[in-house]
């Protein structure tokens, strides 16, 4: 967070200024007296300020351990991702710090009185601001799917105070680089330890913050969580650590962030602010203010966020000027109270909303549905078999290193039903493992006993929003017609092809006009074939199957069924006609030659093709008309040789031919082309 108003016109930057999230040298820390009062010697606070409010991106991959990321199964966020965008429940762990003297000398103290507000408890007036600052964004959320909580007393996370031996308000905040004592990993991590997150000295990677989110957000039903330090800074001199740093988030996406009592210039009255601003970058969303030094992250070309949006609203580079949180000074205040937020941090944030039904993109998910073959039992019951999913908003890219490497959803399939015939009363399918709580459920539902005949099947389930798919049943022992028919290359009759190569073939199943779905024991083979060999096939959903055959000679293909359950008698397809190519393959030496040389060609004939005629063929120039030079026959094992005996100095086109045989069309093959001198 920029600077309060009394020091708005601070923009130096300060190279000197290390990073949180960045780590240090083992050795170096190793070699670290214990802490004490006389430890290390404490900066004092240089002139002019720090403005950077943004601690993680800056490190680029030093900045977080990127194997945290990894392994994450289906679509909801991992146990390192305690915060991902501004949806779902987010639990909110306030921690007031306290020092007790123990290290530095004890300056402040939380229940000593604010003269500007007698008799009012100090927390508690945080407290309030903070719920504020949630309120705030929670309003942002055009349909409540955003809600900001702080966990109630008694509840893990709730508000609480804990002590350190640090005065954290006298001490830098991120020279973690030097030594973790001169970073606010000296009173963290003490912190963290009394919660049970203890934490070794020779990184801040990953930060222990986030394995106590990961439990918060666990222990209060909740999708993500951050914590929020408020550093007690009621005596200090200028709401400032010994660095300048005032307000600040560990690194986008958390999972932590620090504030002082009055934040500097911006004072206790503005603290809500201060706190939205700051949220922005829990939910990913960058600065828009100019960069305080050179390589800040908060300049036009860049791109963050969950969906990877760029930075447009940014004073330098951006391509809009229109009021926002992320602006700073003034500009922030201003946007809280006016509750602002431009285009660039809505979609960072993940608030999103392209197809304008009032639901963000994250939230706007549908599930996907497989199904299978339907088992009819003698009273004309119909169990069917499946699995739905959550299908995610997919993740967009952004400038910094990979937070996430999958997509990510909050929600799980539920509220499956289904009901037969359009005119039934929905019913519930149940998960096979007895409870929706996966990103991806089987199921299975049986529906009442059912007439013989034709019945149409609707499925339905709900993740962000709700959507399904409806198939064909058939039930009874009255023998129903069945049509098979298919096609190869997309061409009804006849496909072309060059032995060797694919030709794809679809088949389709249907009784009266509607799709047979999950027809199992199709075959599709030569017609002359008769009912025996060929290629299994089975129906989808919609009556449709589709494979690859690789014919090596003509013939005429049929798709058969032999006929079983209701769908007698047994059901040929008409013919579709493949014509295939016979395949040459031949080789000449490169040359050149000399007039009168005679040029040795030799090659192969597939398939199998003994005696087929071959012949060598010469056009001149290139042109379209060709002389046959020689010609031969293939031997037993498709083998021929062809001799050509040079006539002229120029360069020589030669191809070769083979006939037609019994069971293939002919083909031809272009030679390299050679010179003769």
């Amino acid at each position: 967070m920029r600077r309060g108003l009394p020091v708005l016109s601070a923009l130096v930057a300060l190279a000197s200024v290390m990073l949180v999230t960045s780590t240090c040298g083992a050795a170096a820390l190793a070699a670290a007296a214990p802490a004490s009062r006389a430890a290390a010697p404490i900066p004092r606070k240089p002139a002019p300020p720090v403005l950077d409010d943004l601690r993680g991106p800056l490190a680029r991959e030093t900045a977080l351990d990127l194997p945290l990321f990894l392994g994450a199964r289906g679509a909801l966020p991992s146990a390192k991702e305690t915060g991902v965008y501004a949806a779902g429940r987010i639990a909110v762990s306030v921690v007031f710090v306290e020092s007790n003297g123990a290290i530095d000398p004890n300056r402040e103290n939380w229940s000593r009185p604010d003269p500007r507000y007698p008799g009012r408890s100090r927390r508690a007036m945080v407290l309030a601001k903070i719920q504020a600052a949630l309120d705030w964004w929670n309003a942002r959320s055009p349909d409540g799917s955003l809600r900001l909580f702080l966990p109630a007393s008694g509840r893990y996370g709730a508000p609480r105070t804990l002590t350190t031996g640090y005065e954290p308000i006298t001490r830098p905040t991120s020279q973690f680089a030097t030594d973790y004592r001169l970073s606010d990993a000296a009173w963290r991590w003490q912190v963290m330890g009394k919660l049970g997150f203890a934490h070794v000295r020779a990184s801040d990677s990953p930060p222990p913050e986030r394995a106590y989110a990961d439990k918060t957000r666990n222990r209060n039903g909740a999708d993500f969580a951050f914590v929020l330090y408020v550093v007690d800074s009621l005596r200090d001199k200028d709401g400032a650590f010994a660095d300048g740093a005032i307000a600040y988030t560990s690194d986008l996406f958390g999972p932590y962030t620090v504030l002082t009592y009055d934040n500097d210039g911006y004072g206790f009255a503005n603290f809500d602010a201060v706190l939205a601003h700051e949220m922005g970058h829990q939910f990913g969303a960058l600065d828009e203010y100019a960069p305080p030094w050179p390589g800040y992250p908060s300049t036009g070309g860049l791109t963050s966020g969950y969906l990877g949006v760029r930075n447009r609203n940014a004073v330098r580079g951006g391509a809009t000027n229109v009021p926002c949180i992320m602006r700073g000074s003034q500009e922030t205040l201003d946007a809280f109270a006016a509750g602002d937020l431009c285009p660039s941090t809505i979609g960072q944030t993940g608030l999103r909303d392209r197809d304008a039904d009032t639901h963000p993109d994250v939230v706007d998910t549908r599930p996907w549905f497989r199904d299978g073959p339907q088992a009819v039992a003698a009273d004309g019951r119909v169990t069917v078999t499946g699995a739905v999913r959550e299908q995610p908003c997919p993740r967009g890219r952004t400038n910094f290193h990979t937070y996430f490497q999958h997509n990510i959803s909050i929600a799980v399939p539920h509220d499956l039903r289904f009901r037969v015939d359009g005119a039934n009363a929905w019913q519930d399918v149940m998960p096979t493992d007895g409870s929706f709580d996966r990103p991806s459920e089987k199921w299975r539902l049986t529906t009442d006993p059912l007439a013989d005949g034709h019945h149409t099947l609707e499925v339905q389930g709900t993740t962000g929003g709700t959507s399904g798919f409806s198939r064909d049943l058939w039930v009874g022992s009255t023998p129903v017609a069945l049509d098979l028919a298919v096609d190869a290359a997309f061409t009804v009759r006849q496909a072309t092809i060059t032995a060797g190569h694919n030709v794809r073939f679809y088949v389709s199943s249907a009784s009266s006009g509607l799709p047979v779905p999950y027809l199992d024991g199709v075959t599709l083979g030569r017609a002359s074939a008769g009912s025996a060999g060929g290629t299994a096939a089975a129906t989808d959903r919609g009556g449709r199957w589709t494979g690859l055959l690789k014919p090596l000679r003509s013939g005429d293909f049929v798709a058969r069924f032999a006929g079983a359950g209701v769908f007698l008698p047994a059901s040929p397809s008409a013919a579709v006609a493949v014509r295939v190519r016979t395949a040459i393959s031949a080789s000449a030496p490169a040359g050149p030659f000399r007039l009168g040389d005679r040029v040795r060609v030799s090659g192969a004939v597939k398939p199998l093709s003994p005696g087929a005629a071959v012949s060598l063929e010469e056009t001149r120039d290139g042109g379209s008309t060709w002389k046959r030079v020689a010609s031969g026959y293939s031997t037993a094992k498709s083998r021929f040789v062809l001799a050509y005996a040079t006539r002229h100095r120029r360069a020589v086109h030669l191809r070769v031919r083979c006939a037609a045989t019994a069971t293939n069309l002919g083909n031809t093959l272009r030679l390299p082309v050679f010179r003769v001198l």
